[in-house]
């Protein structure tokens, strides 16, 4: 009897193209939202910025799964497209100015993980740079062309495998109590916001490719 062969785009497609992942997505997303406005207030990390971020995630992660369950692939489109842009405005507003106006030593103090937490906040912001970029080429082009629809899903894979690092980090940093809470539920909702993206990226590009008779 022949094995059947591992094909993780098969996995890929199948989970990603799942009613349940973006559903379970939206909606933990959503529910983690409170309590990122809880910590970041205690923390005094949340300024009128990250409230106004909070709330456009709250639209634009509503207004994507409707649009997904719906299959309205304009406005999945056009909220991806919000989405992205809003968690690229939190991110660099994160990483190059929170983050960076903390002085040296504090990392300094906190060791290998305190650089390593660093350093991975900026690579969160470069490959969501990347994706926003990669998003554009790829649903402005006339023709898709399969290379760079792959480097754009692997970019998402990388994005994920990314926020799950600073996931685990986080709770080692020396940070007060409250304010390693608000970055951890910070991250764990970006977590879920980008397995709804993921949903959203993939059957745009699969509609893509139908309409293209590719």
């Amino acid at each position: 009897m022949a094995r059947k062969k591992l094909s993780l785009s098969g996995w890929y497609k199948r989970f990603f193209l799942n009613e349940r992942t973006s559903m379970i997505a939206a909606v933990l997303s959503l529910l983690i939202l409170p309590v990122i406005y809880y910590f970041g207030n205690r923390s005094g990390g949340l300024d009128l910025a990250g409230r106004y971020d909070l709330m456009m995630r709250l639209v634009l992660i509503v207004t994507l799964q409707y649009a997904l369950k719906k299959h309205k692939l304009f406005l999945m489109q056009a909220a991806t497209v919000g989405l992205l842009f809003c968690m690229l405005c939190a991110q660099s507003q994160y990483a190059l100015g929170n983050l960076a106006s903390r002085d040296s030593e504090t990392y300094i103090r906190m060791g290998l993980q305190g650089f390593i937490f660093l350093a991975g906040e900026r690579m969160v912001l470069f490959i969501q740079s990347f994706v926003c970029v990669s998003h554009y080429i790829i649903h402005a082009a006339r023709r898709q062309e399969a290379i760079r629809v792959s480097v754009n899903q692997v970019s998402i894979l990388f994005l994920l495998a990314l926020v799950i690092i600073q996931l685990v980090i986080a709770p080692m940093l020396s940070f007060e109590r409250d304010y390693v809470l608000y970055v951890w539920t910070l991250h764990l909702d970006e977590l879920f916001i980008f397995v709804l993206i993921a949903c959203a990226e993939l059957i745009l590009m699969i509609d893509q490719r139908e309409f293209e008779g590719v």
